[in-house]
């Protein structure tokens, strides 16, 4: 990882509502990187897992599976009691995520939020070569196809899946976008597969055709929208 030359904690000016920290780090290497802390992330009351603890237990799924059963055992005990409850969000997700917190009416418990992380590449569709138009937009395509750590194509978006997250990417004028949010316990993780989107792609010879037919259909339904 490249070492970081300066940091700034005071670039941002912040509302006086705005409890988040600020950190602006430029890398020995070019890049900033701009660090955002929101301290209610953690307002499930859940510790912070260690730095270099690697969080992708099954096992801590499976007890929280068990609470889950254990609470919907109390809610159907209390419907069969008289109680008129509105159905309120505390299911699990369809994909095994981790459930969103039931909120009572009225209460002021704030949501549960999740960790993100985004990159923004300055190339856009302005730098297509004149014979190879959306050429920007078929790259922002072939990084997703796998690296050389992580091979799988799917092997990215099967992660943020599992995990309660999701991921995209835009290609606009002047610049690519990538990002992604996933359940705080597996930042690492996500990081380490989105990481070598940009350090090792492999852009994939059998994957070429297959992108370079999204991105022709993406671009004839824009031209077509625009008429």
């Amino acid at each position: 990882m490249a070492a970081a030359v300066s940091r700034d904690d005071e670039l941002v000016v912040k509302s006086p509502s705005d409890n988040r920290s600020y950190r602006l780090l430029r890398l020995a290497n070019g890049l900033c990187a701009l660090l955002i802390h929101d301290p209610e992330i953690y307002a499930d009351g859940g510790p912070a897992p260690k730095p270099n603890e690697d969080v992708d237990m099954d096992d801590g799924d499976d007890e929280e599976d068990g609470d889950e059963d254990d609470d919907e055992d109390d809610e159907e005990y209390s419907d069969e009691e008289g109680e008129d409850d509105d159905d309120e969000e505390g299911e699990e997700d369809e994909d095994g995520s981790e459930p969103k917190r039931k909120k009572d009416k009225g209460s002021s418990e704030p949501v549960i939020k999740k960790a993100a992380a985004a990159v923004c590449v300055g190339m856009g569709s302005f730098a297509d070569p004149p014979k190879a138009q959306g050429l920007a937009h078929f790259l922002e395509h072939m990084l997703f196809m796998g690296s050389s750590v992580f091979p799988d194509e799917n092997e990215y978006d099967s992660y943020l899946s599992k995990h309660g997250g999701s991921s995209n990417a835009f290609t606009e004028t002047e610049y690519t976008c990538y990002h992604f949010e996933v359940n705080r316990e597996y930042l690492k993780g996500a990081l380490d597969r989105f990481s070598q989107f940009f350090v090792s792609p492999l852009v994939k010879a059998e994957a070429m055709d297959r992108e370079i037919l999204a991105v022709d259909s993406g671009m004839c339904f824009s031209f077509l929208s625009n008429q």
